[in-house]
């Protein structure tokens, strides 16, 4: 009986230690759940017309709800108390978010403020097309 109460209470505290571990991991990420090697991966795909144009039917299909047709963040879904968030054309945003962030925003989402996850609608390679579109349509700073 001992020896069953001992293993739960060691088994209590190693999840609670984990689920601290990921809180603080996810904390300032803005319930992004973001790799720590994110920020350095890079398209694997060359940009061209090509790609460019299959991530703007990714785009129209999939995110124009929310962000807009222009990305402004100003689509009939968004959420008007979150619209500095999605707006995609913030220059001030680009470097927060290079290619590999964008990926997994797009790829895992976030439940707030709301942002659908796209795993299991999209291939690896639309959503790489989809984050060169976006990419495009930031102002110059």
């Amino acid at each position: 009986m001992v020896r069953t109460l001992v293993g739960v209470t060691v088994g209590a505290l190693w999840l609670a230690t984990l689920c601290v571990a990921v809180s603080a991991q996810n904390a300032g990420s803005g319930g992004w759940k973001i790799p720590p090697n994110a920020a350095e991966e890079k398209n694997p795909f060359p940009t061209n017309d090509a790609l460019l144009a299959a991530g703007k039917k990714v785009f129209t299909n999939k995110c124009v709800r929310c962000h807009g047709p222009l990305g402004k963040g100003d689509g009939p879904d968004a959420e008007s108390d979150h619209k500095d968030d999605m707006d995609l054309t913030r220059a001030d945003q680009a470097a927060k978010n290079p290619d590999g962030v964008v990926f997994y925003k797009v790829w895992n989402g976030r439940s707030s403020p709301r942002m659908p996850n796209f795993e299991d609608q999209l291939s690896k390679e639309q959503t790489w097309a989809v984050v060169a579109y976006v990419q495009t349509l930031r102002r110059k700073s």
